[in-house]
């Protein structure tokens, strides 16, 4: 016989409808974690409100047996402005799962009083004093990305992005 589990992962996802799909069961949390993320990677596709990973712990009765791990909450990328960017404002942290954005937010690992904020695209970093300023900073880069639209950015554009 197999090895018996004590304790199950359950990814899922909230449409906009109310209407929850489970994403699976499973005896890892890392697993669970990657099955989300592939999903969340297609986001853009659905209209959709939240996301959870859910622990269940095997023959336990009652509240005790579920503890979430982690809720986040979808939104428009402030950068690409796809329904990407997922939001767990209780880590405070962000990502957008849209293809070639990433934009980020999460708390500063030396300092929680500081929300580091970010585009790898460019290797855009700004440092701010709460999530709502990370989210402006990204805002404004989004802005600024959209307002150059189809014109080819020379040099000198590029490096101003980058450094701002």
């Amino acid at each position: 016989m197999g090895d018996h589990v004590s304790r199950v992962f359950v990814p899922s996802v909230t449409e906009e409808d109310g209407a929850t799909i489970g994403l699976g069961c499973f005896s890892s949390e890392d697993t669970a974690w990657q099955v989300l993320r592939a999903f969340l990677k297609k986001s853009e596709q659905m209209l959709l409100e939240s996301c959870s990973v859910v622990v269940w712990d095997i023959d336990v009765v009652g509240e005790e047996a579920m503890t979430v791990l982690s809720t986040m909450d979808c939104r428009d990328c402030p950068v690409c402005g796809r329904r990407t960017f997922w939001i767990d404002v209780d880590n405070f942290s962000a990502l957008c799962h849209g293809t070639a954005c990433s934009a980020w937010i999460e708390e500063n690992t030396v300092d929680p009083e500081i929300i580091d904020c970010g585009w790898p695209t460019t290797r855009f970093l700004k440092q701010n004093k709460s999530i709502e300023e990370a989210v402006e900073a990204l805002f404004k880069l989004g802005d600024r990305l959209r307002s150059v639209g189809d014109e080819r950015m020379d040099q000198l554009s590029a490096e101003s992005l980058i450094d701002d």
